[in-house]
């Protein structure tokens, strides 16, 4: 049978573009996970994901880079599906960041299923995407219209987005800002890369119960704060006790749908910034959440600015997209905060991640989630576990 031919989704914009070039000498994917209520099959799920495809345009995009600039095509192949029993949902996402997806070939997401061989025959399902057709809150929308065509629901089809770049007149001080550091800011050490060797990473996770994540986001009102801004603290406490650093600088993603008025959609719109923190023998918690929800609210102003640069950066070569992504990663930490997951309906029991490595040397990313009334903690690094997920439930545990 013929298959149809494949057509042109749109460009990719700049930012976009600098993520590929990355990619093309660095895999970079990464996964979310969903615990399901109640089991699914093979045929189930691939059908499933076959409608979430007709949802979301980038689902089904490949990587044309013959032309000057590279350009989403649409193809057909159908998301694929890894079908394993008597797994773990850590197991398969760790595994994930072992097989790097190929850019070029299509679709730049897979699914990994996981069936319990017990009575329940419980399943959970793993959902890997390639970072330049989707960030952290893209696939979540990915996951939340899964889950509901697995229950039978219908979600609502949503046309190619454009680059957030296109977006960037809807804010305002949208002009290219002079780049400079502050009189006692001193200018990172770029990072380094981590040769892609398809070693396995190590997931660890924590998850605080409703009634203390209820705390937790009353508390961060009542400090003038965040959760996100508790969680740089933290963390910023965690990684300086014991360690003769005075310094810690954690990336974090900011979300722009919300800023740019914008629907959600499975495609990047974000920008990052660098929270830095340093404490003293005065400093608790929250006077360290206040100086990171400062610096978050600092950022989500500058957004225009922040998405100027990137589209001014002219990636001419993978090994200048390279330079310029280690130089925006010098970090102890990143916190990819995913805020909080809509109701998915009773058929989800969980949802982790993301689970994310960018083949950067020390690098460590958690993940934060909050869904069904609980805050969710997932680390992955190639480093030492250590005690850095347990300590910041500890801190904020006891913060609360």
């Amino acid at each position: 049978m013929n298959m149809p031919p494949t057509s042109t989704l749109r460009p990719l914009g700049a930012f976009e573009r600098i993520i590929d070039l990355y990619i093309s000498r660095n895999p970079v994917q990464f996964s979310l996970a969903v615990e399901l209520a109640s089991p699914i099959s093979p045929g189930r799920l691939r059908r499933a994901l076959f409608e979430l495809q007709a949802l979301h345009p980038l689902l089904t995009a490949r990587i044309d880079r013959g032309d000057d600039r590279p350009t989403f095509r649409r193809d057909h192949a159908p998301i694929p599906v890894n079908h394993v029993w008597e797994s773990d949902w850590q197991t398969e996402a760790a595994a994930e960041q072992t097989r790097p997806i190929d850019p070029e070939g299509s679709p730049l997401v897979r699914a990994t299923l996981i069936t319990d061989a017990g009575p329940t025959r419980a399943s959970s399902v793993v959902l890997t995407f390639s970072h330049q057709i989707s960030d952290g809150r893209g696939a979540l929308l990915a996951v939340h219209d899964l889950v509901a065509l697995l229950a039978g629901r219908t979600r609502r089809a949503r046309t190619v987005p454009d680059a957030q770049e296109d977006h960037v007149q809807l804010l305002p001080s949208a002009e290219t800002p002079a780049v400079g550091l502050s009189a006692d800011e001193e200018a990172p050490r770029p990072a380094a890369v981590r040769p892609f060797d398809a070693a396995s990473p190590t997931i660890d996770v924590a998850e605080l119960d409703d009634v203390t994540t209820g705390r937790l986001r009353a508390a961060a009102r009542a400090n003038d704060s965040t959760v996100q801004g508790v969680l740089c603290a933290a963390a910023a406490l965690e990684l300086l006790a014991g360690s003769p650093q005075e310094q810690v600088r954690i990336n974090v993603p900011i979300d722009l749908r919300p800023l740019l008025g914008l629907d959600d959609a499975v495609v990047n719109r974000f920008v990052a910034t660098t929270v830095m923190l340093s404490a003293n023998a005065e400093d608790d918690l929250w006077s360290l959440a206040r100086r990171a929800s400062m610096q978050l609210r600092s950022a989500r102003e500058r957004a225009a600015e922040s998405i100027a640069i990137l589209a001014s950066l002219p990636p001419g070569d993978a090994a200048a997209a390279e330079a310029a992504m280690l130089t925006a990663t010098a970090a102890d930490l990143e916190i990819s905060n995913l805020g909080v997951s809509a109701d998915e309906g009773s058929g989800v029991l969980s949802i982790w991640g993301p689970t994310m490595t960018t083949q950067v040397r020390g690098e460590r990313i958690l993940g934060v989630l909050t869904q069904g009334g609980r805050l969710r903690l997932t680390l992955t690094t190639h480093e030492q576990i250590g005690t850095l997920v347990a300590g910041i439930v500890r801190r904020v545990t006891s913060a609360v």
